[in-house]
């Protein structure tokens, strides 16, 4: 029975000095928790101010991309309105020149008829 109880004491001391060890890691633990806590709250705070920064730029891009979009629809606007009096501008121009031929083509027409040369 001696024998027991001094390999129980031996378990017993062993039992102890682990205890120790445990509680010191345990407190490193404890120590490194706090850090990173700390250190999680300062990033946290950093990124909320970093975000709110990229807010701020993001409402800018849009702001302008608005503002040229606009600037865009109405040059757009403005040149489609451009193209349709052209195109009624070359039409009446091609128009007034099919007029000129025909009535130049009778002209010489009755001019080959009164100088005796048969029209082509």
């Amino acid at each position: 029975m001696d024998e027991q109880l001094e390999v129980l004491r031996a378990i017993w001391g062993e039992m102890k000095g682990l205890n120790g060890r445990v509680n010191t890691t345990n407190e490193r633990l404890d120590e490194l928790r706090r850090e990173l806590k700390t250190e999680i709250g300062e990033l946290r705070v950093e990124l909320k101010s970093e975000m709110s920064v990229l807010r701020g730029d993001i409402d800018v891009v849009h702001r302008r991309s608005v503002e040229r979009d606009l600037r865009l629809g109405t040059s757009l606007t403005e040149l489609s309105r451009d193209v349709r009096e052209l195109t009624v501008v070359v039409h009446d121009w091609r128009d007034e020149h099919r007029l000129d031929r025909e009535h130049l083509r009778g002209r010489v027409e009755r001019l080959e008829r009164r100088a005796g040369l048969e029209p082509r």
